[in-house]
């Protein structure tokens, strides 16, 4: 994907502990807007991210506060693109799939948030760590 000319990109860098997740949310919501979506769509990739971070805090670093996690957003041709690093274990990719729908027991929807709301998500591990990407596409209305 191109970058659009003067694209608009943001860069965190925060702990691995859950309280830092508020600063993202509120961050990611107005971008999603300034990039083109309505207040629905801002909303939903924001939980899509919240998701994705604390699956990171949960399951690369078991809830240790004391790892890094390395967030990029940036504006592309046709939309937004969120990548995010970690140092953390490396995913298992047999797991990485929700429990089913309708099931009783808590947790576990945020991979069918993340894959409802994003348009291409990928996982990649290597030496450096943990990768992960996810594409949202901004559907122009005529």
């Amino acid at each position: 994907m191109a970058d659009t000319p003067h694209g608009l990109q943001m860069k965190f860098a925060m702990p691995s502990d859950p309280r830092y997740l508020p600063v993202v949310r509120g961050a990611i919501g107005p971008l999603a807007a300034a990039v083109g979506w309505d207040e629905t769509d801002c909303r939903a990739i924001t939980l899509a991210l919240d998701e994705a971070l604390a699956n990171v805090i949960r399951h690369a670093y078991h809830n240790r506060p004391d790892g890094l996690i390395e967030l990029e957003c940036r504006e592309c041709a046709d939309g937004l693109e969120i990548t995010l690093m970690d140092q953390g274990d490396a995913p298992d990719r047999s797991k990485i799939c929700a429990r089913q729908i309708g099931c009783d027991q808590p947790g576990g929807l945020g991979t069918h948030i993340i894959k409802d709301v994003m348009d291409d998500v990928s996982y990649e591990v290597s030496p450096g760590g943990n990768r992960f990407v996810a594409r949202k596409r901004l559907r122009k209305t005529t």
